[in-house]
């Protein structure tokens, strides 16, 4: 179960990803989802991410 800030978070991450790249929030999502399944974007359980810059 995701913490209050993990989600605040994880939200505004998507908020970012659907302005800047003009997709929708299911595509945002999903990009999300993709960037932490393969560790290049990690969200803590207290609202904190990094990023693995490559």
């Amino acid at each position: 179960m995701m913490t209050r800030k993990e989600k605040q978070a994880r939200k505004a991450i998507i908020s970012f990803l659907i302005s800047e790249m003009g997709i929708s929030y299911n595509e945002a999502q999903a990009s999300l989802d993709e960037l932490e399944s393969v560790g290049l974007v990690n969200i803590n359980s207290s609202g904190q991410f990094s990023l693995k810059v490559v």
